[in-house]
């Protein structure tokens, strides 16, 4: 990844520090462990003097002794184990908990960049503070069926605004619960204010707590950085802002919110038929959101991109604008 020197110094100090959290963590866990159970802290300095054993008798070759040695160790263990959940403790209560199991918290497996690395790299460079901030007031489990009405306003609606949206609801959830399998493109689309973006951030927010690496960025935004990337190649602090535009054909999803409020241009237009073709080549699925209706896409847009995004899977979000009726409660 095109990183400066100082952005990727940057990013390594955060592991660092969330590694050295993570260690006086688990000291203080030992030391709660050590002052209710004493025999515990006296198995660990046995295992610890056994390790330094095993490493002798390896060096030495013994291998019989250290046979036994690992078989002292192992039932070491596993009584330290059993007194712990006797004493009312997890039994891995004392391990290292790490945010990554996958690369243990070092950004990298066997020197290639780890899920969680790239994502760091996301959220320094692609997402800003306050989308990221947003995610965690809008997800799966903020959402609120009450703001939907249950009623029909016709006899020739089909569904209410509460059942359009709670089936939008389950769907989604499904898809990030099975991302692996639903890898399908989206376009949640509807008027202003009907929740299409809340959708979108939910989506974000479940597959970043599974690990996957998701970009989530505004229509507008996206397209004011691919132009200044493009065209102000040796501006620094443009090149700092959006670094590794690799990235948005990398990651796991591609969330762009609000598509048709970015100034359209020949530009914009080229570089978002690149982006869904090379996705879509990768079998790296974007999810959209937008107020257009399928005939305004179609006037604003490309015949060759229309017609890709008419094959995504649709997502219809009916109902009042939310903004307004959340200021009248």
């Amino acid at each position: 990844m095109a990183l400066t020197n100082s952005e990727y110094e940057l990013i390594m100090r955060e592991y660092d520090e969330l590694r050295m959290a993570q260690v006086t963590a688990q000291q203080k866990r030992r030391d709660e462990v050590y002052a209710a159970l004493p025999v515990l802290e006296e198995i660990d300095e046995q295992l610890i003097h056994g390790s330094i054993q095993a490493a002798k008798l390896s060096f030495m070759g013994n291998d019989s002794a250290l046979e036994n040695l690992a078989e002292t160790n192992a039932r070491l263990s596993e009584q330290k184990k059993e007194l712990m959940v006797r004493g009312g403790f997890p039994a891995d209560y004392l391990e290292l908990r790490y945010r990554c199991s996958i690369c243990k918290d070092t950004g990298f497996i066997k020197h290639h960049p780890c899920r969680c690395y790239k994502q760091a790299v996301i959220e320094h460079f692609y997402m800003d503070k306050g989308r990221r901030d947003l995610l965690d007031r809008e997800n799966f489990s903020t959402f609120d069926p009450t703001l939907f009405s249950k009623e029909r306003y016709d006899d020739s609606e089909e569904q209410s605004n509460y059942d359009v949206m709670m089936e939008n609801v389950a769907n989604l959830k499904d898809y990030c619960a099975n991302f692996e399998k639903k890898k399908r493109n989206l376009m949640i689309y509807g008027n202003t204010g009907v929740g299409k973006s809340f959708l979108t951030n939910c989506m974000a927010k479940a597959l970043l707590d599974r690990g996957f690496t998701v970009i989530s960025i505004s229509a507008i935004r996206l397209f004011e950085l691919l132009e200044k990337t493009h065209f102000h190649k040796n501006d620094e602090d443009v090149a700092q802002s959006f670094r590794d535009t690799d990235l948005l054909t990398d990651c796991d999803l591609l969330i762009i919110d609000d598509l048709g409020t970015e100034v359209s241009t020949n530009f914009t237009k080229s570089q978002l038929f690149d982006l869904i073709e090379t996705r879509f080549h990768l079998n790296k699925p974007i999810v959209l959101s937008t107020n257009l209706n399928l005939d305004q896409i179609r006037m604003r847009y490309s015949d060759r991109i229309s017609s890709r995004l008419f094959l995504y899977t649709l997502v219809w979000v009916k109902g009042e604008d939310l903004r307004i009726k959340k200021q009248m409660l």
